[in-house]
C-alpha cells in the first residue's frame, strides 16, 4: 500500500515537472521580446515645437543586421492622409530614430517597428497632435506614397537574415522544450518501474530430502 502511494506521490510530482518545464520554455521566448519604453513624441502627446528627432525607446538593445537598418521602419501619417519624413531610421542601442517632419496641425500617428534583441520584430503605433504656435506651422509637404530610404526602406520586409535568426531561436526553445520533456518522462518511467526481488526464488528442480 505504501509503495502504491508513493508511486502515485511520483506521477503527480514529475507530471508538475513536466508541465512548469513546457510552460518555461515556450514562455521565454515571449519574455525576450523588446516592449516599448519611452518615445518622442510621447502616446496621445500635444507637440507644440517640433523635435529634431522622432524616437523610440525600448528596454534592451535592438537587433541590426549589417547596417542597413532592414527590419526596422518609422511612418509618421498626417490628418491629411499623407506621409511625413524621409524614411530614414538611425538605430542604437535600445532605440531607433528618424528625422522629424510634420505638416499641418491635427492628429498625426507615429507607426514604428523595431527587430528585438531575439531576433523576432515588434511593432505599434504612437497618436499624437500637432499644435504649432500661431505663425510657426510647418511647410512640408506631405507624400501620397511611404518615403523610402536606400536599403533600409520603411516599406520593405525585414532581410532575410533576420528570418533565420526567428527560425533558429524558435528551433533552439522547441528542441529545449522535447529535451526536458524527454528528460520527464525517463525519470517518471524510472520510478514507477517496479522494483526487483531482493532475492530470486529456490529452483523448483533442487533434491528432494533423501529418504
Amino acid at each position: 500500500m505504501g509503495r502504491t502511494v508513493s508511486r502515485a506521490a511520483a506521477i503527480v510530482g514529475i507530471a508538475g515537472i513536466v508541465a512548469v518545464a513546457a510552460a518555461v520554455a515556450f514562455a521565454v521566448p515571449a519574455v525576450a521580446h523588446n516592449f516599448y519604453v519611452s518615445s518622442t513624441p510621447g502616446i496621445n502627446e500635444t507637440l507644440t515645437t517640433l523635435p529634431d528627432q522622432f524616437v523610440v525607446t525600448t528596454n534592451d538593445n535592438l537587433l541590426e543586421l549589417g547596417g542597413t537598418g532592414g527590419g526596422f521602419f518609422m511612418e509618421v501619417t498626417g490628418p491629411d492622409g499623407l506621409y511625413y519624413g524621409d524614411g530614414c531610421v538611425t538605430v542604437s542601442g535600445p532605440s531607433v530614430s528618424t528625422p522629424a517632419a510634420l505638416g499641418p496641425a491635427g492628429d498625426y500617428t507615429l507607426t514604428w517597428q523595431v527587430v528585438s534583441t531575439d531576433g523576432h520584430t515588434v511593432s505599434d503605433t504612437i497618436p499624437f497632435r500637432w499644435q504649432p504656435a500661431a505663425g510657426a506651422e510647418s511647410t512640408t509637404k506631405g507624400s501620397p506614397t511611404v518615403p523610402t530610404c536606400g536599403a533600409g526602406a520603411l516599406n520593405s520586409p525585414p532581410p532575410a537574415p533576420v528570418s533565420a535568426d526567428n527560425t533558429s531561436t524558435d528551433i533552439l526553445w522547441i528542441g529545449g522544450a522535447v529535451v526536458a520533456i524527454a528528460l520527464a518522462a525517463l525519470a517518471t518511467v524510472l520510478l514507477i518501474r517496479p522494483r526487483r526481488k531482493a532475492e530470486e526464488p529456490e529452483s523448483d528442480d533442487e533434491s528432494g530430502t533423501d529418504a
